[in-house]
């Protein structure tokens, strides 16, 4: 079935399945406030999360050790993503049309989400260092909030944001299991 409000029809069936649940979700559009509040997350959100390395380094033997660990491999992460994403050149939703460029980001490609490759990645590295379920749910809550304001400003269709945390949770966990405790 054709899309009518795209210039193309999209080969992929993820790509079409992705528009579709882009669009189901109401993302790059609604309220001002709604998006006012998603462009916030998806800049500033990096700041709790930095805090949160920095509250489970305190109570950790490594010290400030475990937090630059964590973000040397965080940055490693982002930097095979973004080789990936040029590989790739999976077009985001905004270039595609489907809504405005609500953080003025440039045409490169988004598949997968540096922001959510990052997010995932602290999450796993810091996952068997965190004693604190409260600690764990704080930094899960960043990295859902930091993907949904994604999704929702048009920065990324969902399946880019589930692939980044995915993979990057993955990569941090084997890289924080193998970390002294």
């Amino acid at each position: 079935m054709a899309d009518q409000t795209l210039p193309f029809a999209p080969a992929s069936p993820w790509l079409r399945a992705d528009i579709w649940l882009f669009r189901r979700l109401g993302a790059g559009r609604g309220p001002a406030a709604a998006l006012a509040l998603a462009r916030w997350v998806a800049r500033w959100s990096w700041l709790p999360l930095l805090a949160l390395v920095g509250l489970v380094s305190l109570r950790h033997p490594l010290g400030p050790g475990l937090a630059l660990l964590c973000l040397a491999w965080a940055g490693l992460v982002q930097r095979a993503g973004k080789r990936l994403a040029r590989r790739w050149q999976a077009q985001r939703p905004f270039a595609l049309g489907l809504c405005a460029n609500h953080l003025g980001h440039g045409g490169r490609a988004g598949f997968p989400s540096s922001h959510a490759l990052v997010m995932g990645a602290v999450l796993g590295v810091l996952l068997p260092h965190t004693g604190s379920g409260a600690l764990i749910a704080a930094m899960a809550a960043v990295a859902l909030g930091t993907g949904w304001a994604r999704v929702h400003t048009g920065a990324h269709f969902p399946l880019d944001v589930l692939a980044g945390l995915v993979l990057g949770l993955a990569s941090g966990l084997a890289f924080g299991l193998a970390l002294p405790a």
